[in-house]
């Protein structure tokens, strides 16, 4: 929930055309990107990296770093799914 929420937020901040979304969408959607990475039951690693992809993204300067923090994200969201298992950087169980 927590990175669809982010990506959702971001998509705001960093729209595909200019004047793409209202500031009030963008500000419905901060607010539940922040209320989705603040919940006690997010393991602490996906709550450290929503925080860090939700600062980039408040900044509203650079897209590719936003995009960066949120894969970050993807990552530490994925390692915290019961029965996970990375077995090499490339392979996955």
């Amino acid at each position: 929930m927590v990175l669809h929420a982010i990506a959702l937020y971001q998509a705001a901040v960093f729209p595909l055309r200019p004047g793409g979304v209202r500031a009030e969408e963008r500000d419905l959607r901060r607010l539940v990107a922040y209320r989705s990475a603040t919940r006690e039951s997010l393991p602490r690693p996906a709550r450290v990296a929503a925080a860090e992809a939700l600062g980039v993204s408040d900044q509203r300067r650079d897209a590719k770093r936003a995009q960066a923090a949120a894969w970050t994200l993807n990552e530490a969201v994925r390692d915290c799914r019961p029965g996970f298992i990375s077995l090499h950087d490339d392979q996955n169980s």
